[in-house]
């Protein structure tokens, strides 16, 4: 993935390289005139100049990822925090809170039950316990409770 990042960099150095060493080489010639050399000092300037920002924008690409994935990290504990506090609002059982992480995360009832060690049937009872304390229907309008926030922080 590095090599993909600094591609461009690396074209850059090679274009580079290759006008330094026929600029050296036409001076140690000398068989190219003045206009010749000039041109390719030119464009060996320019090069270097591309090259160096390119290297400062890759650079500030990686530091601004890093930003985005500690904020976005940050976030889904934050959110998290927000369920395992609504869970106690709605007085859930430790049992029942992991329930409901689980069918928020969509997990199926036998899943659910097989990732636990329980029976299907513990966890259909569970699930019937969960949305009738959240006042929900099902496992979509409990995540919908938790998604409505994180939604209406945008407008369409």
């Amino acid at each position: 993935m590095a090599f993909k990042k600094y591609l461009p960099a690396i074209v850059l150095t090679f274009a580079s390289s290759f006008f330094i060493f026929d600029i050296v080489g036409d001076l140690i010639s000398g068989e190219d005139g003045f206009f010749h050399l000039t041109i390719e000092l030119l464009v060996f300037i320019a090069i270097s100049i591309v090259l160096y920002f390119e290297i400062r924008h890759v650079r500030s690409l990686g530091k601004e990822i890093k930003i985005e994935k500690s904020k976005t990290a940050r976030l889904a504990g934050e959110l998290l925090s927000v369920m395992k506090e609504q869970f106690s609002q709605w007085s859930l059982t430790p049992s029942e809170s992991d329930v409901a992480l689980l069918l928020i995360k969509g997990l199926s009832m036998k899943e659910i039950a097989l990732a636990r060690h329980v029976k299907e049937k513990t966890v259909r009872s569970q699930a019937t316990h969960i949305y009738s304390k959240s006042g929900y229907a099902g496992r979509h309008e409990l995540a919908a409770h938790f998604i409505e926030d994180l939604m209406n922080e945008f407008e369409f």
